[in-house]
């Protein structure tokens, strides 16, 4: 039936179709996209037994292999963070971006800022 209740034309039907079709193929791709990120996800918890045994959560230098580095500059390690930051910028690596982390609050002692803030580094010969 058409718009106002005659008969619906062959245009309508097509556009209707062509519609439908646009539809389902929009489930598709987001079906695979949601089956992409489920195989990344997979892939790089596989990698995880690889990564952990280098990573320390508590202390100034939170990780570091061959690639990347990760310091964590914290209340009370100012010296060796500065250490660390060093030694890292010695051995090629450079700081690409950091993060101030979590606000401190009342257990900060009235600090404003981050009370841990991270510094990420790569090592300039794999930037390409």
């Amino acid at each position: 039936m058409g718009l106002f209740g005659g008969k619906e034309s062959e245009e309508s039907k097509l556009e209707k179709a062509e519609w439908g079709k646009k539809v389902k193929l929009e489930e598709v791709k987001k079906q695979q996209a949601e089956r992409g990120k489920k195989v990344r996800l997979a892939k790089l918890q596989e990698r995880n037994a690889d990564y952990k045994p280098s990573w320390d959560k508590n202390g100034v230098i939170q990780f570091k292999n061959e690639h990347i580095a990760i310091l964590q500059r914290m209340w009370g390690s100012q010296v060796e963070f500065i250490i660390a930051f060093d030694d890292l910028t010695k051995e090629g690596y450079r700081c690409i971006a950091h993060d101030e982390g979590k606000e401190g609050g009342q257990s900060s002692g009235g600090f404003t800022g981050g009370v841990n803030a991270y510094f990420y580094f790569q090592k300039m010969e794999f930037v390409r």
